[in-house]
């Protein structure tokens, strides 16, 4: 037994370790583009039009930058029993429809279909408790996914009830995840080896599992190369 928790402090500790390795140099790459384009800037003096497309390449670096501290701190309130404390009633629906309009103003092409099944009786179905705001991050996290990710930026979601509560489906059509990768997916900052290209950070998926097992649900997830992928996110009963 002693044993056993001595290999789970140094996995926790190892892990801990390759967090902070991995933050490192993810904020440290947009910082050092920036700090290069300024020098470059500075080097002479530059036309109205230079300067312009110089100040909008660091505003992008500085946009993103913002995006990965956000998320960092996301992260950080998704492992705290504090988040817990403030649950409420949360509406699944409202949740669902908010997600949707943000990501379709982020991107105008995508296509989201949101379905209820019809065994969903009345609202109160439709009723988890938790932290809204936690839970609208865990369904744009995915629904952008499904969005980025299928050349068609079109994303199918389904809510329907389980045994123990609700399950919402959220699936896409793209690219997939390899299945040597599947365990991979929920660690922050890993990314899967088929979406070097597009741009990410690898912190949303790992957002969707902590936050999830903070509500006490789960997120399951099956891909195949090439056909898409679907996210399972599962609610228990009040």
């Amino acid at each position: 037994t002693f044993n056993s928790m001595l290999d789970r402090i140094e996995a926790s500790l190892a892990m801990q370790r390759n967090f902070v390795a991995n933050a490192s140099h993810e904020l440290r790459t947009p910082l050092t583009a920036m700090q290069g384009q300024l020098e470059v800037l500075l080097l002479k003096k530059r036309n109205e039009t230079e300067y312009l497309e110089r100040v909008k390449s660091v505003l992008e670096d500085i946009r993103n930058l913002t995006s990965m501290a956000n998320r960092l701190l996301m992260l950080a309130q998704a492992d705290s029993s504090y988040a817990a404390r403030l649950f409420a009633p949360v509406s699944l629906v409202d949740v669902l429809w908010q997600s949707q309009a943000a990501i379709q103003t982020r991107h105008p092409l995508a296509r989201i279909h949101i379905t209820l099944d019809e065994a969903l009786e009345n609202a109160e179905d439709l009723l988890v408790k938790g932290n809204e705001q936690l839970l609208m991050t865990v369904f744009q996290n995915l629904l952008e996914n499904g969005v980025k990710f299928s050349q068609r930026h079109e994303v199918f979601v389904l809510v329907k009830p389980s045994d123990s509560g609700v399950v919402v489906e959220v699936r896409d059509e793209g690219i997939g995840i390899p299945e040597s990768e599947m365990e991979q997916i929920f660690q922050p900052f890993f990314r899967s080896s088929n979406a070097q290209e597009v741009s990410g950070h690898g912190i949303g998926l790992s957002l969707v599992e902590r936050i999830m097992r903070l509500h006490g649900g789960s997120v399951e997830v099956k891909s195949q190369v090439g056909k898409g992928t679907t996210f399972k996110v599962v609610f228990s009963a009040n």
